[in-house]
């Protein structure tokens, strides 16, 4: 087996083994940061129902540190600053928001980080091994052609049966990481929906508790 690989095959597996090794670690971190996400959300979204004022807020910090509190904490201590600019109220609740939704974004980045090449391998895998395959064939028959004798069709169906693997190769790689991108992406989306739906209710029981507060 491999017997009729030559420098571009072999060159051609090891492009598809370092992309099929990156995917799948790809795979298993998004995984398992959506899994920490969706376990923390509903943690803190119960949590910070009961968050009153910088006390609270600087003793719930203390024992979470997940995203998501980082998320309350930006907003807490920058509307403390905003509400010192001489700005009317609804510039100060304006910037507030554009504070978290950056902070938001940033999250959603932290998740986004890798799925393009996921993108990258879905799309070029197949080509790159149908490339190949191509070069595999000519080379392998060339050789047989080169040889004494007339090659047999066992002979000749060996040599291009080997190098159709890395076809079959290209398609192993690339099929994860299309299936895998897809939900993923799905995935992120969704968080990125709850991430709006929990800012804007947050943003409104903040300015409305740190209003009361006197802050």
């Amino acid at each position: 087996m491999f017997e009729h690989f030559n420098a571009v095959s072999w060159t051609v597996t090891w492009i598809l083994t370092i992309l099929s090794a990156a995917s799948w670690y790809v795979i298993c971190t998004r995984s398992l940061d959506l899994f920490l996400f969706g376990r923390d959300f509903s943690r803190v979204r119960e949590k910070w129902r009961t968050v009153r004022g910088f006390e609270d807020i600087s003793a719930y910090t203390r024992n979470d540190r997940s995203p998501l509190v980082n998320l309350m904490v930006a907003g807490a201590f920058e509307w403390a600053r905003i509400n010192t600019l001489p700005l009317e109220t609804s510039r100060r609740e304006e910037l507030l928001w554009d504070l978290m939704a950056h902070e938001t974004q940033v999250m959603v980045g932290r998740l986004r980080r890798g799925l393009g090449l996921l993108t990258l391998t879905a799309a070029t895998a197949p080509f790159i091994g149908l490339l190949g395959t191509v070069i595999g064939i000519y080379h392998a028959l060339t050789s047989l052609a080169a040889g004494s004798g007339d090659p047999s069709i066992s002979m000749i169906s060996s040599a291009v049966g080997e190098t159709l693997i890395m076809t079959a190769f290209g398609l192993i790689t690339a099929i994860p990481a299309a299936f895998a991108g897809s939900l993923l992406s799905g995935r992120i989306r969704r968080c990125r929906e709850e991430l709006d739906s929990l800012s804007r209710v947050y943003h409104t029981l903040l300015t409305c508790r740190m209003k009361s507060d006197g802050l």
